[in-house]
């Protein structure tokens, strides 16, 4: 397979023994950063999800005040509006003679009922995302190695053999007929793996370079990258799940459309809606994901529908839309550069496992310069030895800015420090003057963002407070 026509004045890696590193070294120090990056992350998952929740919690308390209203006009029941009332308005009237503790107490009794709720949403997107990934390889015109063919045989019979060295339980392998040049693992856990490999890579690589593919897709299976896959999908897809509701009291169409989903989606067993339903979550604004909506028949009136979402407008619309924008932009981010380390500690243990660099680097090496892709769903692009650039952003760490998988030259760099002998296309860095000149930007747009956040949050509170907890208090009178 021909790749040099693609490169650029290709350079040959040459490391001297101070720099080189041993494949020990690299997997403990990717799985370092990797761990470190998803701390990081859990932080500002555990911070973004307690703002939300807070941000819901005059809805929730309103709801559940105005059903034990209900409950009362029958079985006496405590007065919740009521008492909920009082403490709100003893902080306004005197927020200096508050103690630390005490806000703090209010603010996680305000945020209990929205964590509580999104708690329960990210244990039901957990295991519709891990049957997402889990999906039938028959949905991709896969099907299993043919005896008759030598290279399929082989890849088969060379998974097993890296299974064992890396003690996990031998995936099953599958081929898909397809010119493109990939390879994919999948499945719900290391327990329950496949691997689907194209024709493509089969008819193009050598044996060795087919072990090198091998190594890497099971050592990311025996690094746990399976459900760690399925774990950051339910994360992005809780906060995605508010985002989207937010269009759903506004478009009933979009409405119709989540709900269809997420009832399909709730029924034990993979399906189709699990693995539609994992992309309109982890990237809520990203509009390949959606499907086109009935055209408007607005009438110049205003309907029931919007008097209807008035009183969700502050907890829910505009909180959802505050917790997908930094969903996307900060905890997305985080999550990708952490999936990166994941990449690379993957190839070092394919290293481990092999024992020969050169079997992974020569097998990228053929990648880079052939066509990549193949039939595989977004849904799993991030276990690929390579993701399809034909999927872009519709994956379930495409949401953010940050690529969820280096470079195919930084990867080979990587793996020739740990003795591989590749070659890089030659890149001309940045000119120092142009960072000079993009920090100011950079730094109004973190300005920007940081007045943009401020603002969602106050006009959420203001909202709240008069299109949700007032009407809520009028209810509650009437009732009392």
């Amino acid at each position: 397979m021909q790749h040099q026509s693609l490169m650029q004045e290709p350079a040959s890696l040459s490391f001297t023994p101070a720099e080189r590193e041993s494949f020990f070294a690299s997997i403990a120090r990717h799985r370092r950063g990797a761990t470190y990056l998803g701390w990081l992350a859990s932080a500002c998952a555990l911070l973004l999800a307690f703002v939300v929740s807070v941000l819901m919690a005059p809805l929730c308390y309103a709801i559940i005040g105005i059903v034990l209203d209900l409950v009362n006009l029958v079985v006496p029941m405590p007065d919740l509006i009521g008492r909920v009332t009082d403490s709100v308005s003893a902080l306004i009237d005197s927020p200096e003679a508050i103690s630390p503790a005490r806000w703090l107490e209010f603010l996680l009794l305000a945020a209990l009922p929205g964590g509580c709720l999104m708690l329960l949403m990210l244990h039901t997107l957990g295991r519709s995302m891990r049957e997402a990934m889990a999906h039938d390889p028959s949905i991709h015109g896969a099907r299993a190695p043919n005896p008759a063919v030598l290279a399929e045989q082989q890849f088969a019979n060379t998974v097993a053999e890296m299974a064992i060295a890396a003690s996990v339980a031998a995936p099953q392998v599958w081929v898909a007929e397809t010119e493109a040049v990939n390879a994919v693992a999948y499945g719900a856990d290391e327990r329950h793996a496949n691997i689907v490999v194209s024709t493509g890579l089969l008819a193009g690589a050598s044996r060795a370079e087919l072990q090198g593919v091998a190594a890497h897709l099971v050592g990311s299976i025996a690094n746990g990258d399976l459900g760690v896959g399925a774990r950051f999908a339910s994360l992005l897809g809780m906060f995605g799940l508010v985002a989207r509701l937010s269009d759903s009291f506004t478009d009933r169409g979009a409405a119709g459309r989540l709900g269809r989903l997420l009832l399909r989606s709730l029924r034990p067993g993979a399906s189709a809606a699990d693995a539609h339903l994992a992309m309109l979550l982890t990237n809520p604004f990203d509009t390949a994901t959606q499907t086109s909506s009935a055209p408007s028949t607005d009438t110049g009136k205003i309907q029931w529908r919007t008097w209807a979402w008035m009183p969700l407008v502050g907890p829910l619309v505009i909180s959802g839309f505050f917790g997908g924008m930094l969903c996307s932009f900060v905890l997305g981010p985080l999550l990708s550069l952490g999936w990166r380390r994941r990449k690379y500690t993957a190839d070092a243990i394919a290293v481990q496992l092999t024992r020969d660099p050169d079997t992974l680097g020569s097998a990228l090496e053929k990648i880079r310069g052939a066509a990549i892709g193949g039939p595989f769903g977004a849904w799993i692009a991030h276990m690929a030895i390579v993701p399809s650039p034909s999927i872009g952003a519709r994956n379930i760490l495409g949401g953010s800015a940050v690529p969820m998988s280096p470079s195919l030259d930084r990867r080979l760099k990587a793996l020739g420090v740990m003795g591989a002998h590749v070659t890089l296309r030659a890149r001309k860095s940045p000119p120092w003057w142009l960072w000079v000149l993009l920090s100011p930007v950079v730094l109004l747009l973190v300005g920007l963002m940081s007045a943009v956040v401020f603002g969602l949050l106050y006009v959420s509170v203001a909202l709240s407070g008069l299109f949700t907890w007032l009407p809520a208090v009028i209810v509650h009178a009437l009732l009392r």
